[in-house]
């Protein structure tokens, strides 16, 4: 038996373990170890071990990882998002569909704060849900908008999927951090047309608010809503500009979420606490995996199963788009029952040689990458976002109903899709603009 085949069948165990709930660091990890010491020797295993993991996290751009799960845990904790929400409705909660226009806008700027679409996830069916309720909003519709324009925060800097991405890659997180703006804000805007002209075509779905502002009112919303885009313009226009680098954008954030909320007495010493272990948790958690990575990654190596993919893939005369078509429809269909992460840990080391290969831009794939796996996010039966909706709300709706309320949103996600695999200077035009960053 060839090594080639060998790691396909501990390709095959770490999927078929991840299917019954182990968790992906230990699915790769085990699969990665034993398929090494069957293709090489128990020495040789152990030589890899020594070595390995530790190069796996001795990384500088893995410490951006703590820090912006620190600043999003601030600026949960400290209720910076609450005040978006509240500047944005205040310009479009009177239009059609306005409510869930605003949550679609608030959880954009939430993701310059956080980069989880979970996190916005709960965090807008807090704030949004009662007030589109309130107003006579259908339940599912409102619960399914939340769900879909949480995912917007995955694109938006800084998104953990970038970072991660940039990880397993090997490229600029500076890069690929900047290069989801525009198609956030693209995202952003689409979906708030399908709102609003389904709001239009069938006004019970979300009938028009009865609330009035002031231009005051408006004025003084939006200034309450400062903190936010103080910290938006320290990470994306400190990395862009060229001012900070990936990390140090993280650390200054951080810091600056930290003061914010403490300056405005709405982080107690609890929230601080838990803000910490969290952080810890998660951070412990991504490095746990990071490590599982590399062993399953080395064992890709050593099989040559990547090189031989590689060369199949480029034998079978398919252009660089059906390529990405391909890769795009296998991360859609994984993400109906694999969650992001998962799937980015177990399926790039097998795709980006692949990319290498046939000379696509990696930031321009690391984009259309994580469009496609925030869909996953959203589409039954797993739906990660979905779920968090439906927890938050309780018994109001079923998480039936809140998949069926969100499938009209898939068409502008979809559609985003298509517009940057046809277009990637969309995503390319910012980071190939950067100051300071080659």
């Amino acid at each position: 038996m060839g090594p080639e085949i060998i790691a396909l069948l501990f390709f095959a165990l770490a999927f078929v373990l991840l299917i019954l709930g182990v968790h992906i660091g230990l699915c790769l990890a085990l699969a990665g170890t034993l398929g090494i010491m069957v293709i090489t020797s128990f020495d040789g295993l152990i030589g890899i071990l020594k070595t390995t993991p530790y190069h796996a996290i001795a990384e500088y751009s893995l410490s951006v990882v703590p820090l912006f799960i620190l600043m999003g845990m601030f600026s949960l904790k400290g209720g910076i998002s609450e005040g978006t929400y509240k500047a944005v409705n205040s310009w479009v909660g009177r239009f059609r569909g306005g409510l869930g226009i605003a949550t679609t806008w608030a959880c954009t700027a939430f993701g310059a704060t956080s980069g989880s679409s979970v996190a916005a996830a709960s965090v807008f069916t807090k704030v949004s849900y009662p007030e589109m309720r309130k107003a006579g909003y259908e339940l599912n519709f409102s619960c399914g908008l939340i769900a879909t324009a949480s995912t917007i925060a995955m694109l938006i800097p800084p998104s953990l999927y970038m970072v991660i991405y940039g990880m397993l890659a090997e490229e600029s997180i500076a890069k690929l951090l900047i290069a989801g703006l525009l198609p956030g804000l693209l995202q952003a805007v689409t979906l708030s047309l399908m709102i609003f002209f389904m709001a239009l075509r069938n006004p019970k779905l979300a009938p028009r608010a009865a609330i009035s502002f002031s231009w005051k009112e408006r004025m003084v919303y939006s200034a309450k809503a400062w903190p936010i885009f103080l910290l938006a313009l320290i990470i994306i226009g400190g990395i862009y500009s060229g001012i900070f680098s990936a990390t140090e954008a993280a650390a200054v954030s951080a810091f600056a979420s930290l003061v914010i909320t403490i300056a405005q007495r709405k982080l107690s010493w609890g929230d601080f606490l838990v803000s910490l272990r969290e952080t810890v948790y998660t951070s412990t958690t991504i490095t746990f995996v990071l490590i599982g990575a590399a062993m399953f990654s080395r064992l890709l190596t050593i099989s040559g199963l990547t090189f031989w993919l590689g060369q199949f893939v480029l034998n079978m005369g398919l252009s660089s788009a059906g390529v990405i078509i391909i890769i795009m429809v296998i991360f859609i269909i994984l993400g109906t029952f694999i969650d992001a992460l998962s799937i980015m840990f177990i399926a790039l080391p097998v795709f980006i040689p692949i990319i290498k290969a046939m000379d696509i831009n990696l930031i321009y794939f690391g984009v259309l990458t994580t469009v496609a796996l925030n869909l996953g996010t959203v589409t039954p039966p797993f739906g990660l976002c979905v779920y968090m909706v439906k927890a938050v709300v309780g018994e109001d709706v079923t998480a039936e109903g809140v998949f069926k309320g969100a499938v009209p949103m898939y068409v502008p996600v979809l559609g985003i899709l298509v517009i940057l695999a046809v277009f990637p200077q969309i995503s390319l035009v910012l980071p190939n603009t950067m100051i300071g960053v080659r």
